[in-house]
């Protein structure tokens, strides 16, 4: 009998978040990370939200256990004893520095929690612990040409584009974490969505980062679902951003047609397109990009009169379907794949069109948070 170590990896992230997710609602209320009710706050009552910290030490249980397994752990019987062999490799420097990085992440989003940060140093800071695993070696040092094959070395062009992408994806996945379980279940269903590409290249360390992701996001989602009992607060978002982006690094941009960067982008779509509309809008309109406001996609779809659980479950479906589209795109020929990217591209600006998005209407500053 044997267990793949990303099956391990799932289920320890899985089984320590959502034991300590219990924990850390008595915590986050002993420190005071308490988010009350009323100004940009959807919620009605004070919720703890440091539940990150059982997400981190979840999901690095699960790496620091499950990444240097390079090989199926194995049940081995033998004529008087029963073996558990656990193939074991040293961790290469980029995957020392994707655990620093998500150290550095963390921490920075628990002082923010504890303490908001303004965004104008917040932003900024959140680069500088993304850059920490390219100081280590991750970067996507080159593409390859979809149309004649050839390779395209991106240099010191790649480490920045290495920076920008893993910064952006915590700002964005921080930014779409607004409504009980949105965050964690777009997480999730981002995280199949890479395991799924994963597999069919055979990438045991990104499809060991993910599913560590995946389960320590579903492990959280049990608490946080509306109505949530504690919210993952910004070391958890942005963590979780953080962790997919680095495992879409890890794995699928290293060695891959431009084409095929339809995967992860697509199973980030959600989170991406929200905080780029986020900032096209208020520049558009004269708002600072630091100052947050109630335009996000979930805030427009409780305007329509969805109920929290409504809206999730939209936008849930919305980034499952996007992300079996990359992975269509991604694992057929260049004709199709066009032709499905297309599709996908009308039917998102339809949906916006629908939803007003196209519209730069302004909205309201964002209220200041209450005391607590």
């Amino acid at each position: 009998m044997s267990l793949p170590p990303y099956v391990v990896a799932g289920l320890v992230a899985l089984l320590a978040t959502y034991a300590l997710s219990h924990e850390m609602q008595w915590i986050s209320r002993r420190l005071g990370a308490v988010a009350p009710p009323g100004g940009r706050h959807i919620h009605t009552s004070p919720i703890p939200r440091m539940g990150g910290l059982a997400i981190f030490i979840g999901v690095m249980a699960a790496l620091v256990l499950c990444l240097p397994i390079d090989q199926p752990i194995a049940l081995v019987r033998e004529p008087r004893y029963v073996v558990l062999a656990v193939p074991y490799r040293p961790l290469g420097s980029p995957l020392i520095g994707l655990l620093l990085g998500a150290l550095a992440i963390t921490a920075l989003g628990a002082v923010d929690d504890l303490r908001a940060l303004p965004g104008r140093l917040k932003f900024p800071l959140i680069y500088a612990a993304a850059s920490v695993p390219v100081w280590f070696g991750m970067t996507t040092s080159f593409l390859t040409n979809p149309f004649d094959g050839s390779v395209v070395p991106l240099g010191l062009v790649g480490d920045v584009l290495t920076v920008l992408w893993l910064g952006s994806m915590a700002i964005a996945m921080n930014s779409i974490d607004g409504v009980d379980g949105l965050a964690a279940g777009i997480a999730t269903i981002t995280a199949a969505t890479l395991l799924t590409a994963g597999a069919t290249r055979g990438d045991g360390s990104m499809m060991t980062v993910v599913a560590a992701v995946g389960g320590a996001a579903l492990g959280f989602l049990r608490h946080n679902f509306n109505p949530a009992r504690i919210f993952m607060g910004d070391s958890g978002s942005m963590l979780l951003g953080y962790l997919l982006g680095a495992a879409a690094v890890e794995g699928l941009l290293k060695t891959v047609t431009v084409l095929s960067l339809a995967v992860p982008l697509l199973a980030l779509a959600v989170p991406i397109l929200d905080t780029g509309y986020a900032i096209v809008r208020r520049y558009r309109t004269g708002v600072s990009i630091f100052l947050p406001d109630r335009g996000h996609l979930h805030h427009r779809l409780l305007d329509r009169g969805l109920s929290q659980r409504q809206t999730v479950f939209v936008l849930y479906l919305l980034s499952a379907l996007l992300g079996l589209g990359g992975l269509a795109a991604a694992g057929i020929n260049r004709t199709a794949s066009l032709i499905i990217l297309t599709v996908i591209v009308v039917v998102l600006l339809a949906v916006a069109r629908h939803l007003g998005l196209l519209r730069l209407r302004p909205h309201p500053p964002e209220l200041p948070d209450p005391l607590p």
